[in-house]
């Protein structure tokens, strides 16, 4: 399967479901909002979720279109992860995805301002296997 159907089948997606894996290699999938730009999709979170945790030890993930609970639509595709948390990306992408949802996403992001947690903002970057 070459590179341009994988990516199709995000299309017009709102959420993916992503899967990480443990240390024994048990999988942990979790819907998330995710933006696709030249190829590649990107995820806002903060660095002290358990996916962040996980892709550092393990950046091999895999990806699918889901419904909001995670519940996938289409089958799972390999990816590999990475992780970057310079300032000017992450304010980037974090823009970009919140814009995608529009009233939904700048409520969430109204909410965030609120939080107390002390964790930093982090983009995980999804580049899909061949």
């Amino acid at each position: 399967m070459d590179e341009v159907p994988r990516l199709s089948q995000f299309e017009g997606e709102k959420v993916i479901s992503l899967e990480t894996y443990r240390r024994n290699g048990q999988p942990v999938r979790t819907p998330v909002w995710f933006l696709k730009e030249d190829g590649v999709l990107y995820v806002h979170t903060d660095n002290s979720t358990g996916k962040v945790k996980r892709i550092r030890r393990n950046p091999k993930v895999r990806v699918a279109p889901s419904h909001f609970r995670g519940k996938p639509k289409a089958g799972y595709v390999d990816a590999r992860a990475e992780l970057e948390a310079s300032p000017g990306a992450v304010e980037k992408y974090r823009s970009q995805i919140y814009k995608k949802y529009g009233l939904q996403g700048s409520l969430t992001r109204f909410l965030q301002r609120f939080s107390l947690s002390e964790a930093s903002d982090i983009i995980i970057i999804i580049h899909l296997q061949n």
